[in-house]
C-alpha cells in the first residue's frame, strides 16, 4: 500500500507543477484595449409638402407616419404648409404658414410649382427626382438609409417658462474626414395641432378635429442654417453652438409638443442633408 501511495504522489505532483506553470505569465503583459468606437446610425429628413385644403394630402400624410414607424430612430419627419391650398379662407381662417415654411417654398417650389401632396427625401434626388410623390417616399427613404452616417448630432434643447424662450446647445461630431462645407439649421416643430382638414376619402370630406403633426412653426437659426466649417473637416472634429428664440407673444405654440429638428446639410449641394436628429424641448 505505501509502495502504490508513493508512485501515486511521484505521477501526481509534476502533474500538478505543470498545469500551474501553464497559468504563469512571464512580462511584458498585454492587455485587452479599451477602446471605444463612436459610431451613429444614419437620419434620413422627411419633408412632406401638403395643406389643410389639400384632400389628398391625409393619406400622404400617414405613409409619412407609417415610414415613421418603420424607422422609428432614423426618420424625421417635417411637414411644409405650401400653395394654394395651404391659404387660410374666410371660412377657415387658421394659418399654418410660417415664414420658414415660405422660405423653403420659395426655394425648392413645391406648393405652388408642383403642387401638393409631394416630398423631399434628405432634399437629395431619388431616381433623377428631387420632389417626390408619396408613393416614391418609402423607397426614397430605405436608400437612403443605406448611406453611412458622417456625422453626430446631440442636442440639449430647454425652454424657460419666465420669458417663453425656447434655446438649444447642439454639438456636431464628425465621424469622418470631409471637404464640404457645411450648415447646421434647427427647426421649432410643433405636433398634435388640432385643426380643420379635407379628406377626400371621407363623406363629407371636413374634417374640423384633424390632429396636425410635424408643423414647422420657425427655425432658432436662419431657415438654411448657419455655417459649421471654414475649412476642411477632420475625423473627430467637433463643433458647438447654442441658439434661442422666444415664442412670439401672439403665438399658440404648446411647449409640451414642441421638439427641436436639426440638421447638416451642404449649402452648394442644394441644401442636402446628411444628417439630422431631434428632440422635444420639454421631458
Amino acid at each position: 500500500m505505501l509502495k502504490f501511495l508513493l508512485k501515486f504522489l511521484l505521477i501526481i505532483i509534476p502533474t500538478i507543477i505543470i498545469m500551474v506553470a501553464c497559468d504563469v505569465i512571464e512580462p511584458p503583459y498585454e492587455e485587452k484595449p479599451n477602446v471605444t468606437i463612436d459610431t451613429v446610425a444614419k437620419v434620413v429628413l422627411l419633408e412632406e409638402y401638403t395643406g389643410f385644403r389639400c384632400g389628398n394630402c391625409p393619406a400622404a400624410g400617414e405613409i409619412a407616419h407609417h415610414i415613421k414607424e418603420l424607422y422609428p430612430n432614423n426618420v424625421v419627419l417635417l411637414s411644409i404648409h405650401a400653395g394654394v391650398l395651404a391659404m387660410p379662407t374666410p371660412q377657415h381662417k387658421y394659418n399654418f404658414i410660417s415664414q420658414t415654411m415660405k422660405d423653403l417654398e420659395n426655394y425648392f417650389n413645391i406648393g405652388w410649382g408642383v403642387g401638393t401632396p409631394n416630398g423631399l427625401v434628405d432634399r437629395v434626388k431619388y431616381s433623377n427626382n428631387l420632389i417626390l410623390p408619396e408613393s416614391d417616399w418609402q423607397s426614397a427613404v430605405t436608400e437612403r438609409l443605406k448611406t453611412p452616417a458622417i456625422a453626430k448630432i446631440d442636442l440639449s434643447p430647454k425652454y424657460n417658462e419666465t420669458n417663453k424662450t425656447i434655446g438649444c446647445d447642439v454639438k456636431v461630431k464628425f465621424l469622418e474626414n470631409n471637404n464640404n462645407f457645411f450648415n447646421i439649421a434647427l427647426y421649432v416643430v410643433e405636433d398634435s395641432i388640432v385643426q380643420y382638414q379635407t379628406d377626400y376619402r371621407l363623406s363629407p370630406p371636413d374634417v374640423y378635429d384633424f390632429v396636425h403633426n410635424n408643423i414647422v412653426r420657425d427655425a432658432l437659426t436662419p431657415t438654411f442654417g448657419v455655417a459649421l466649417n471654414t475649412e476642411a473637416i477632420k475625423k473627430d472634429e467637433e463643433f458647438t453652438k447654442s441658439f434661442s428664440k422666444q415664442i412670439p407673444a401672439n403665438a399658440d405654440w404648446r411647449p409640451k409638443w414642441i421638439r427641436i429638428v436639426a440638421i447638416v446639410t451642404v449649402p452648394e449641394q442644394g441644401h442636402a442633408v446628411y444628417q439630422a436628429a431631434e428632440k422635444y424641448i420639454l421631458k
